[in-house]
């Protein structure tokens, strides 16, 4: 069995909170430099789960030398350590002077391969928490502080191999962090698959994550993928994470410290190559002191966590928030493309920015689309979002009516 290392290199990246926001974070990155041989200089810093090396066109590190072999060696990054393997390469693969087969690496480890010659090093980026420049990351939109900081630290971390926790309330956007990061990464042409832990019955999450062989139980008619296998090569989002019941926390702490999972009825293990994002609006922390999060899961999650700001945080986000609402939603488009509303007036501006927004964008974004199938010109005004806001009110009175308790007999 091979022994994982003991000097420390894991990938330590600083945990995030907007609390406490640093100015500068570190984090650490691991690469590969050919100190001799073809290729001398060359630097590749390690960002997949797996790394091939070799002479063919299709690997990742490509060495152009006769005494390396085609697909001569890999690099699989597992349990937060990197696991060198040997391909069944002719010349051998050799780390300090020793032949191995497969060998966790640690900082400083010179690899011999062929005729070539390179040092598996670990460097500590330090990033300092300046506000992006832009108002925008993928589908997010902020001109506040606090978002355009997190843009900073989601450029900085979408291509490394950080598992990310994101928390935050209901509607805060935590499902566009985890797509932005995607498409922000080495894997943005490969799946994001989305799996909300909390909308899947509890006896089929399993089933649904890990998949299943025909017959497994009841129904199992045919095998079934599961989400982690639909996620090859990509991304799997796992959204309210900490719905996750206790008996399924110990299969997904090995799947993630193992790179590979079991179909429910099978034996077979299957390896995974998947980044893994995870949201949940729950305080995790609280939840692993509490009894109901486990806390080595917790710390396997959460080698980056972010925390995004509630509405109410970033009034400042509104009305830029809006004019995306207004220039993207359907909900705003007349017919030949035209846009039914165009601009929102001072007073109606100044309202939304007083609400205290519980609902945070989602609850915005209703509003704006209630509002404009309402507006008659091309603005919309206060009178509008009155209007709105007292069927709001009206609503929730009879949703309370609704679910009162009653002695009245049906």
């Amino acid at each position: 069995m091979t022994k994982q290392p003991e000097k420390d290199f894991e990938s330590k990246t600083q945990q995030i909170k907007l609390e406490e926001m640093p100015e500068v974070i570190s984090l650490r990155r691991c690469q590969l430099i050919i100190v001799e041989g073809e290729g001398k200089g060359q630097k590749y810093t390690l960002t997949k789960n797996v790394t091939k090396i070799g002479k063919k066109e299709d690997n990742d590190l490509v060495i152009s030398d006769n005494t390396v072999s085609r697909h001569h060696a890999e690099i699989e990054y597992k349990a937060d350590s990197f696991l060198l393997r040997d391909l069944d390469s002719t010349n051998g693969t050799y780390v300090n002077g020793t032949r191995v087969k497969e060998v966790y690496l640690a900082p400083g480890d010179r690899i011999k391969i062929g005729r070539v010659l390179l040092e598996f090093s670990a460097f500590d980026e330090r990033v300092k928490i300046e506000p992006y420049p832009k108002s925008e990351f993928g589908k997010l939109v902020g001109t506040s502080i606090k978002m355009r900081q997190i843009f900073t630290i989601l450029e900085r971390i979408s291509p490394t191999l950080a598992t990310v926790i994101i928390e935050g309330d209901t509607g805060t956007g935590k499902d566009l962090v985890a797509q932005a990061i995607h498409e922000h990464s080495t894997r943005k042409n490969q799946p994001f698959v989305v799996f909300d832990c909390s909308a899947v019955a509890p006896n089929l999450i399993e089933s649904e994550l890990f998949g299943h062989e025909k017959g497994a139980f009841t129904g199992a008619i045919r095998s079934r993928r599961g989400a982690f296998e639909e996620a090859k090569g990509g991304t799997i989002f796992l959204d309210e994470i900490g719905e996750l019941s206790l008996d399924l926390q110990p299969k997904l702490l090995r799947a993630l410290e193992q790179r590979e999972i079991k179909r429910v009825g099978s034996n077979v293990p299957i390896k995974i190559d998947v980044r893994v994002i995870c949201a949940t609006n729950k305080n995790l922390k609280k939840e692993v002191e509490e009894g109901r999060f486990r806390e080595d899961l917790y710390y396997r999650l959460s080698v980056v966590k972010i925390r995004l700001p509630s509405l109410a945080e970033r009034p400042e986000d509104i009305e830029p928030l809006i004019e995306r609402f207004l220039k993207t939603g359907k909900f705003n488009m007349l017919e030949g493309g035209r846009l039914k509303v165009t601009k929102v007036d001072d007073e109606a501006i100044k309202m939304l920015k007083r609400y205290t927004w519980p609902g945070n964008v989602r609850e915005l974004l209703n509003v704006i689309e209630r509002a404009v199938s309402f507006a008659e010109g091309d603005t919309l005004t206060k009178s509008h979002l009155d209007f709105v806001f007292s069927e709001m009110e009206q609503e929730e009175e009879y949703t309370e009516r609704l679910v009162a308790p009653t002695d009245v007999p049906f």
